[in-house]
Formats: C-alpha cells, structure tokens, sequence
C-alpha cells in the first residue's frame, strides 16, 4: 500500500505526478518484473554503449552510467534494493535509483528508447536465457531416463502395456521409459523454437514508430548477441510471440510430466504396487500413519494445469489488442515467469522421481498374467503355427480365457485338462507355453521401434545418438555479464 499522494515524477510528463492509490496498486508490475533485474540492466549497458557511439553521452557519461548499473546489480543481489510500487516496473526502478547514484547523467539514459522496446527487449533477452536453462534440465532428464532403460534390470522386467487402462501387450520396462525418453527429446525442440523466435533485437524500435535519432541498431544486434533485428518497429513492441512459444513449450512439457506422474501415482498405490519412491520424495499423512503420498507427482500434475492457463490467459489477454503497445500487455510477465519458476520445479522433481524409483518386476509380471495379456499372442499362434482363420483362433482364445476366469487362475497356470476341454491345440504343452511368454510375447515385436529385444536394443542406440545432439546444441543463451 502506498500514500495516495506519492509522485512519480520521473514519467510524469502532461500529468502532475499526483496518483491515485488505486492507480498505483493495479499498475505496478515490480513485485514480479524484479526478475527481470539481470537483463533489464544488460539492455540499458548495451543502449549506454550504443548513445556513446552515435555521440549522444561522452566517454565519461558513458562510464559513469556502466558503474552505476554495475552497482544498482550489486545492490539487488544482495537484498538492499527498495522497491517502490509508485515507480511501477522495474525499468524505472533502475534509472530512478541510477540518477540518485550519477545524477544528471542518469536522465540521458532513455535518450532513443521508450519502456515499450525496453520491456520487449528485457523478455525476449529472458525466454533465450529460460530456453537454454530449460532445455538443459530436460536434456538431464533425458539421461536420467536412459540410465535407467540401459540397466540390465530394466531390460529384463516384462510389464502391462495399457489401452483404455486395461492390460493390452507385454512389453519391456526399458520400451515404456524410453517412450517418455523421446516425448521430453521433443520438448527439447519446442524450447529451442521458442528461443529463435526471441532472437529478433526488438530494442530501437522506440515506442512503437522507431525514434529520432540515427541510432546503430546492428551495434546493439552483436553486443546483446541477437541473431538479427526485428524488422517493423510496430510489430517490434507489439508481438508476445517469444513469450507464446515459451509458454506452449512449458504447456507441452507439464503435459508429458503429469502423464509420467499419473503412472507414478496409479504404479506407487497398493492396488498396482509396482513402485516405491524414496521416503525423502514422498510425505506422511498428518492422521494416517501407514500412508506414503506421491507428493511431488502430485503436484507436477496439479501444476499442469495452472501452466496450461498461463499459456490461454495471454491468448486471450491478445486476441483483441490493436496496434501497438497497450497496458494489457504487462500481464506478459506474470504468465512467462511463473510458467517458467513451475516447469522448472517440475523437472528437477520428475528428474529426482525417475532416478530413484525401485521397480517390483514380480508384481508387474503377475499383472500381466492376471490381465491375460498372452491371449492376442496365443492367437497368432494358432494362426501361423496351425493355420487357424483368425477369426475361429480368437474364438478359442476367448473361450480359454472364460474357462480361467471361472477357474480363478491365468494362462500359465490352466490345467491342461482344462486347455485340452477347450481345444486339442492347446494340449501340446511346448506349443501353448511358448505361445503364452511373457518374454517371447514381447519379443515377438520385432519391428523398428517395437519392444522386442532387438528392437529395444537398436532403439537404445538411437536415443543415445538423439542424447548426444540435444547435449551438442548451440543456444545462443545471452551473456548478462558486463
């Protein structure tokens, strides 16, 4: 809450400075824009730089504005930066105190520049730097995957694979982590898109027709390490396409973190019973002694949706804006940050998860006999070992799983009595057992990309070629240092 009276003078203009509490209140963004501290003040050394260059400051005037900036960084770093609601944004923050620190060369600064390129030029510096951030924490996720699909165990356990969360095929532990391997490799590719989107240098473009002076924007272009220049100084301060690319990345990715986390959450309960989490991922119940809550894949899951929203909020915030710069436009923020704080938190969980879960191959292994998942392999075999119709094998095959359920016992376990009742096919033991491995039954699938063995074996190979890449890539991120 601020005095009703507080002034900003500094952007006062036509107005008397004098401000309404409630203009003050709706209108800041420095509560949130204060992470936007580092390249803010990256942006303002590289404009100093460039109105030395075009002789608008002095060497001297020049060097005075990068000590002050220098300082004003030091000072936010270490917590002793008052923020004042009445100076709205963190642009005004910084050259307000920069005047207190120089004096008049302070009020040169936003000499050929207007907050409308500032802002836009502080975001697009920030969705390079959260892409390569990012997309460095998912690469890591994508080795903690392929670590555990590699080890010998992971190989060997055999489990449900699922349609309509029914038991459907056999397949092998390593075939179901590395699918989740190559939804996050290609997430990778949407942080890296949205990082080339924000390579257009939009700061120059002044308030939204370009400025007044002969300024050198190819200089600004190389010394904040942009790969080209944005080409309409409307669209320049306009367009939140870089913070939309970023936030779909983000959206895409909570997305395949809450079906990883759903898994973990159905596999952790007693009724499936295939995992354990570790006890420092998991919490108590505050009345329940006896539970042991998947807390972290919860809440990856629940953050989904609240990403999910920061994504439509700036649609919709968009949809309807004219040309150019409009206040809406500060909600950018709120969404970009907080998307990028909670994709964060959500990878460094479902990293720590997926490295340290413990996997029961017995009780996955049970599941499948339960849920006779050998039956479409049984079937093919009568069709290409006995010459069967499809149709008269899958018949019998649904006939051989009644007479199981009503005997409460599985495929592996039917007397072969019970099989012989049913057909003479089924009462050649050598036939019918190899039919219905759970082994052979995943192995079967022999095509490219398949869980059989081979398969698997060529998969792994692709997706340590696909690892090395996404380790290779060049992303640009910008140097903030100065």
């Amino acid at each position: 809450m601020t005095d009703s009276g507080a002034k900003n003078q500094l952007w006062a203009g036509r107005s008397d400075g004098d401000v309404a509490d409630i203009t003050v209140r709706m209108g800041e963004s420095i509560s949130l824009d204060i992470q936007l501290y580092r390249e803010d003040i990256r942006g303002s050394v590289a404009h100093a730089r460039m109105l030395e260059g075009i002789g608008v400051l002095s060497a001297a005037e020049r060097a005075a504005i990068e000590g002050g900036l220098r300082t004003i960084k030091a000072e936010i770093e270490a917590g002793n930066f008052p923020l004042r609601p009445e100076l709205e944004d963190i642009h005004t923050h910084v050259e307000n105190r920069l005047t207190e620190l120089i004096g008049e060369a302070g009020k040169k600064l936003h000499t050929a520049r207007s907050r409308n390129d500032q802002v836009a030029v502080d975001t697009h510096l920030f969705v390079r730097r959260a892409s390569a951030e990012l997309g460095a924490a998912i690469t890591g996720l994508c080795d903690t995957l392929l670590e555990r699909a590699t080890q010998d165990q992971t190989r060997e356990i055999v489990l449900p694979g699922y349609t309509h969360l029914q038991v459907a095929q056999p397949i092998r532990l390593s075939h179901h982590l590395l699918a989740h391997f190559w939804a996050f490799s290609r997430d990778i590719n949407r942080f890296a898109r949205a990082a080339e989107t924000a390579n257009d240098l939009p700061l120059g473009s002044g308030a939204m027709a370009g400025v007044n002076y002969a300024t050198d924007r190819e200089f600004l272009r190389r010394d904040l390490g942009f790969a080209r220049i944005a080409p309409n100084s409307m669209d320049a301060v306009a367009s939140r396409d870089h913070i939309l690319d970023f936030l779909y990345a983000c959206t895409v990715f909570m997305t395949h973190a809450s079906r990883v986390s759903e898994e973990l959450i159905l596999w952790n309960s007693v009724e499936f019973a295939f995992i354990s989490l570790p006890d420092a991922l998991t919490t108590g119940s505050s009345i329940m002694p006896q539970k042991k809550n998947p807390d972290l894949a919860e809440l990856t899951r629940g953050k989904t949706g609240r990403v999910q929203g920061n994504l439509v909020n700036l649609l919709t915030n968009i949809k309807s804006l004219p040309l150019t710069y409009n206040r809406d436009l500060q909600e950018d923020r709120f969404a970009l940050l907080d998307s990028y704080a909670q994709t964060g938190m959500a990878i460094e969980a479902l990293t720590a998860m997926m490295a340290g879960v413990v996997f029961h191959g017995e009780r996955m292994r049970a599941s499948l006999d339960r849920g006779f998942a050998q039956a479409t392999d049984l079937a093919d075999a009568l069709v290409s070992e006995r010459d069967v119709p499809f149709r008269e094998a899958h018949h019998l095959v649904g006939a051989l799983v009644r007479e199981c359920v009503d005997a409460g016992t599985t495929l592996r376990k039917i007397s072969a009595a019970a099989r012989a009742g049913v057909s003479e096919y089924f009462a050649d033991d050598e036939f019918f057992f190899r039919a219905v491995s759970l082994e052979n039954s995943a192995d079967k699938k022999v095509s490219y990309g398949g869980t059989g063995r081979e398969a698997l074996n060529q998969q792994i190979e692709n997706a340590k070629h696909q690892r090395a890449a996404d380790r290779a890539r060049e992303w640009n991120a910008p140097d903030l240092e100065f």
